[in-house]
């Protein structure tokens, strides 16, 4: 039984653990936040504001936290000897950190899957097997509508938003287009946030607006969905999913932890591991 602690305690922390108390090979041994407070639903759990002043070492932990902080946390788990997923989701800067990663990894001896989230992560997966059959014929990968948790915490972090979630609307072909709704703080410089927002690399690509709201939980909606289509003339394939974003992302990083345990050290995108590394024992049931 692998002793596993969650480094952060929001949406998708809080995902993460529950998957854990359905794991039959690891358990959640603490949870590490800033604020070392009880995670609620789970008050018999140790918290703690670093990983190594929790009562046991665990042996691996998954990573929770917005992908912009991600690296230094990870990295020092690693070369520390602790075993790491995480769901970091900036796409561009995914394989240079790989990179650093697998330097880090192998000094600890360990290994780490990183991008394991929605996506990058499972539809990586598909777009992979998707490929492997049609190789020249262009794939296209349309999320929503529904709300993006990467791009919401991007947009919580700029100077002047109390709060704000950020949805996904497609637009075909693999575009899509970024509804932006901020809860400013007091005297906040509107201009000043949207500026800000708009010229995010999460946003500055795509066709974006922001709305300045009192309230943001009339928008706020954890589904959503994707739709990976490759279409030819007579041939085509298609992969459509709808879920609550946090518990599918929890899922994928308590499958990617348990997968980082039968690697070799260093880093690993998903699609580089096989399927059945992921499951529970029993590769029978998935044939």
């Amino acid at each position: 039984m692998k002793k596993i602690a969650i480094i952060g305690a929001g949406n998708v922390g809080i995902a993460a653990a529950k998957a854990l108390l359905e794991a039959p090979d690891m358990e959640l041994c603490g949870f590490v936040r800033r604020e070392e407070k009880t995670v609620p639903g789970f008050e018999n759990v140790p918290v703690a504001k670093n990983v190594f002043e929790l009562p046991e070492k665990p042996e691996g932990a998954i990573i929770c936290i917005p992908s912009r902080l991600v690296e230094p946390v990870e990295a020092k788990l690693l070369e520390s000897g602790i075993y790491t997923a995480d769901c970091f989701d900036i796409h561009g800067e995914l394989s240079a950190m790989r990179e650093r990663l697998n330097f880090s990894a192998e000094k600890g001896n360990v290994s780490c899957v990183t991008g394991a989230g929605w996506d990058p992560g499972l539809d990586s997966v598909i777009r992979t097997m998707i490929f492997s059959v049609f190789p020249k014929r262009e794939i296209y990968t349309n999320f929503g509508p529904g709300m993006s948790m990467g791009h919401t915490a991007a947009a919580k972090t700029v100077p002047g938003v109390a709060d704000a979630v950020s949805l996904t609307l497609p637009l075909g072909k693999g575009k899509h287009a970024r509804k932006i709704f901020v809860r400013p703080e007091p005297k906040a410089d509107k201009h000043a946030v949207e500026h800000a927002i708009l010229s995010d690399g999460y946003f500055e690509h795509d066709e974006c607006s922001v709305e300045f709201v009192e309230d943001i939980s009339p928008y706020f909606n954890t589904r959503h969905g994707v739709r990976i289509e490759q279409n030819f003339g007579a041939q085509a394939i298609n992969f459509n999913m709808a879920a609550d974003n946090p518990t599918l992302t929890g899922n994928i990083l308590v499958s990617a932890m348990r997968a980082s345990f039968l690697q070799k050290p260093g880093a690993y995108f998903m699609p580089e591991i096989p399927p059945c590394d992921f499951c529970e024992k029993g590769l029978e049931k998935y044939l």
